[in-house]
C-alpha cells in the first residue's frame, strides 16, 4: 500500500507500508526520510474524512480502518501536532519542519500577530530564510506578495501605506543572517503568540453562543460570539470531559470555585471525538511527567468485537485505541538527547590519510593556515603526558587535582610533577572522544568505532588497583621521584 504524505511546503513524499500497518509505521518512515526520527513524537498525520474534515490519524490503529481503504494511494499531511518553543528542538531538520508549518499557519490566517510592525518583521524573516540577503536588483517580490497576507488580530489599526517599505527595511537590517537563524527567530516570535500551539474546533451552529474552542498547551480557550470574546479554562480546573455523538460536554471549576458545565455542538461526531482526544492528549503531553496507563490503555470496540469480547476478553478483534500519545514533552526531549548522544558516540573517527587529503595545503603561506597549524600543534602537545611525552594524558592526581600524566607514569610518582604535592591517589579522566586517541608524532586517530571511554577490567579489584595509588605503592616507588 502506497501513502502520499504532503509536507507543509507542498512537497510530497511517497512511502510504502503493509496494508494492515498501523499509522506509526507510516509516520516513522516519513520521519526517517526527512531526518527527524529522533523527534517524531512532535508530529502527526492528518487525513480528510468523507465530509472534508481534517482529522488526526490515530497512530496505534490500522490505517485501513480509519481511511476506509480501497484507495490505491492514501493521502496524508505531515503536520506538527505538539508545538514546543524552538530552543527545545535539538535537530535542525525538526526546526525546519516547525518553520514550514508556522509559515503556512501565518499565511493562511490561522496564526495572527499583535500589530503591523510584528507582521512586517515576520515577513522579513521569511524572506531572509528563503531568499537570502536583500538584493535591490532582484527583490523577492513573490515572497513579499505571498507573505503580506499575514494579518494582525482584530481590532487593529489600518494597514500602513508604507507597509512594504517597512518589510524591505527590516529585510535590509538582517543582512548576513543565516537561513537557519532566520527560521529560529521566526519560531521564537510565533511561540509568543496567544494562539501558539492551539488546535481549533469550529461549529457552524454557535451552540450556547460558543463559536470555537481552542485546545492549547496550557488549557482551553472558548471563543464566544462575533466579537471573539474569550474565556480561558486551565487544565487544572477541568473536572471531566466527554463526547457523545456531536455533543461535547465539559465540567470545570470557575474562578469562584463553582462547578460549571459547558456544552458544545460540533459539525460531526468525529469532530466531537477529536476535541475530547485533543484535550486529553495535550494535557498529558504538556502537563504530566509521564503518560498514564489509563490513557494508553483506553479503547473501544465495534459491534463484532463487543460480541467476541463476551466470550474472550483478551480478543483484539474490533479494538480501537482512543489515544496514541506515547511520551510527554519532557520524555520526548530527554529521549531525543539520549539518542543523539549515542549516535554521536558511535561515529567512527577518520583515517590518517583522510585527514591529510582533506586538510593538507602543502607549504601554504596563508597566515590563517599557518596560525591553524600552530594551534593544532599546541593542542596536540597539551594532550600528551608531560613525563613520557608519548602517551595521552588520562590521569588526574589527587588531592592537588592536576592532570599532567598518563596512568603508567602516574604510578611511578609519589609527588605531583607540577606542584610537588604528595599524591594520595589518582583517577582516570575521560576526555572528549575526538581527543582520546590523538598521537602527536604521527597525527594518527583510531579508525575503530569509538564509544564512551570506559576501561574494561576483569574485576573491580583490578580496576581499583590500576586507578588508585595506595600508600604502599608510594613507598615502593620513592626511587622514581621527579
Amino acid at each position: 500500500m502506497w501513502c502520499l504524505v504532503c509536507q507543509p511546503n507542498s512537497v510530497i513524499l511517497e512511502v510504502q507500508v503493509d496494508p494492515k500497518a498501523i499509522g506509526q509505521e507510516c509516520l516513522e518512515k516519513v520521519c526517517d526520510c526527512l531526518g527527524i526520527s529522533k523527534e517524531c513524537d512532535y508530529f502527526g498525520l492528518k487525513h480528510q474524512s468523507a465530509k472534508g474534515e481534517e482529522l488526526w490519524l490515530n497512530l496505534r490503529n490500522p490505517i485501513e480502518r480509519q481511511t476506509g481503504g480501497g484507495v490505491a494511494h492514501l493521502r496524508f499531511a505531515l503536520r506538527v501536532k505538539f508545538w514546543v518553543p524552538p530552543h527545545l528542538l535539538l535537530q535542525e531538520a525538526t526546526r525546519h519542519q516547525f518553520y514550514l508549518h508556522s509559515r503556512l499557519e501565518l499565511v493562511e490566517g490561522r496564526l495572527k500577530v499583535s500589530d503591523w510592525a510584528s507582521a512586517a518583521w515576520l515577513v522579513a524573516l521569511i524572506a531572509q530564510a528563503e531568499g537570502g540577503d536583500y538584493d535591490a536588483l532582484k527583490p523577492p517580490h513573490a515572497i513579499y506578495s505571498q507573505c503580506c497576507q499575514i494579518q494582525p488580530n482584530e481590532p487593529c489599526d489600518p494597514k500602513p501605506h508604507d507597509f512594504l517599505h517597512q518589510i524591505v527595511q527590516q529585510h535590509k537590517d538582517i543582512k548576513g543572517m543565516k537561513a537557519s537563524a532566520a527560521e529560529y527567530w521566526l519560531l521564537k516570535e510565533v511561540s509568543n503568540l496567544d494562539t501558539f500551539g492551539q488546535e481549533m474546533f469550529h461549529s457552524k451552529f454557535a451552540y450556547n453562543g460558543v463559536s470555537m474552542i481552542g485546545v492549547g498547551p496550557h488549557g482551553i480557550t472558548v471563543y464566544r460570539g462575533s466579537d471573539e470574546e474569550t474565556q480561558n479554562i486551565p487544565y487544572t480546573a477541568i473536572q471531566s470531559a466527554m463526547s457523545q455523538r456531536r455533543m461535547f460536554h465539559l465540567v470545570y471549576l470557575s474562578l469562584d470555585g463553582v462547578e460549571t458545565s459547558l456544552n458544545f455542538k460540533l459539525d460531526s461526531s468525529q469532530s466531537a471525538s477529536g476535541l475530547y482526544r485533543a484535550i486529553t492528549e495535550k494535557h498529558a503531553f504538556y502537563s504530566c511527567e509521564t503518560v498514564r496507563s489509563a490513557v494508553t490503555a483506553q479503547f473501544i470496540r465495534d459491534l463484532k468485537g463487543t460480541i467476541i469480547s463476551i466470550f474472550n476478553e483478551d480478543s483484539t478483534l474490533g479494538k480501537k485505541y482512543v489515544f496514541d500519545i506515547r511520551r510527554t514533552c519532557r520524555e520526548v526531549y530527554d529521549n531525543a538527547r539520549r539518542a543523539l548522544y549515542c549516535e554521536a558516540a558511535n561515529i567512527s573517527l577518520p583515517e590518517e590519510n583522510q585527514i591529510i587529503d582533506r586538510h593538507d595545503c602543502g607549504d601554504c603561506a596563508n597566515p590563517k593556515c599557518k596560525e591553524s597549524r600552530e594551534c593544532l600543534a599546541r593542542l596536540l602537545d597539551a594532550m600528551l603526558c608531560r613525563i613520557c611525552m608519548d602517551r595521552s594524558l588520562d590521569t588526574a592526581l589527587f588531592p592537588c587535582g592536576h592532570a599532567v600524566a598518563c596512568l603508567e607514569c602516574a604510578r611511578r610518582c609519589s609527588r605531583c610533577p607540577l606542584c610537588r604535592a604528595d599524591i594520595d591517589h589518582c583517577r582516570t579522566i575521560y576526555l572528549p572522544i575526538e581527543l582520546t586517541h590523538v598521537d602527536k608524532h604521527n597525527f594518527k586517530m583510531s579508525s575503530e568505532v569509538v564509544g564512551p571511554t570506559f576501561s574494561v577490567k576483569s574485576s573491580p579489584e583490578e580496576m581499583i588497583s590500576e586507578r588508585i595509588i595506595t600508600s604502599d605503592d608510594n613507598i615502593n616507588n620513592n626511587n622514581s621521584n621527579i
